[in-house]
């Protein structure tokens, strides 16, 4: 079996409003075979856009690991993304 082409690990974004930290994600751990395809539900403010943001390589999580075929993408310059 061939390696995932995505895999998010204990990925962990807290955002500071107001001076406290606020945890939007909490240890996201996901893998996506090539081919695959999958949907991210769920109510109002738990995350979802931010996650999408950190997996679009928009944003980079407060902690965790992003790899596109075995490549940490959250260690890249932005010149290579």
């Amino acid at each position: 079996m061939s390696e995932p082409l995505v895999v998010a690990r204990d990925v962990k974004k807290v955002f500071v409003h107001e001076g406290k930290d606020v945890d939007v994600l909490k240890g996201v751990d996901l893998s996506v075979n090539r081919g695959e395809m999958l949907c991210v539900v769920g109510p109002s403010g738990t995350g979802k856009s931010t996650l999408l943001h950190i997996l679009g390589t928009l944003d980079l999580p407060t902690s965790g690991s992003i790899t596109y075929e075995g490549r940490d993408v959250t260690r890249l310059t932005s010149s290579e993304l």
